[in-house]
């Protein structure tokens, strides 16, 4: 398995495959979800997920919030009633400590 990789269960997330990332999609969550544990167990370090999957990787972070790795990015998809420009902001906003949006 890659050290990057995405799951979700939006399949315009194999886009990245573009980029040499190991992409996993699946109807379920919850086999999705499985995929994101088996992926912490054999060392992947920056895991990608969307909101499907963000009460999952909550639930984990607590786990590895002291730990360098794995990095956990999610990735707004613009479905599910997300505001995708809201999600950026946000994001940008707890990296740097500002908003510049």
């Amino acid at each position: 398995m890659s050290e990057i990789i995405a799951c979700s269960t939006n399949d315009s997330f194999m886009i990245l495959r573009s980029v040499g990332i190991d992409v996993f999609t699946d109807n379920s969550v919850e086999v999705v979800n499985e995929f994101i544990k088996n992926g912490i167990k054999e060392g992947a370090k920056i895991i990608i997920y969307d909101a499907f999957n963000e009460d999952f990787v909550q639930s984990i972070l607590d786990k590895y919030e002291e730990s360098l790795y794995p990095i956990f990015l999610k990735l707004p998809t613009g479905i599910k009633s997300e505001d995708t420009l809201l999600e950026i902001k946000k994001m940008i906003e707890k990296s740097i400590g500002i908003s510049i949006i």
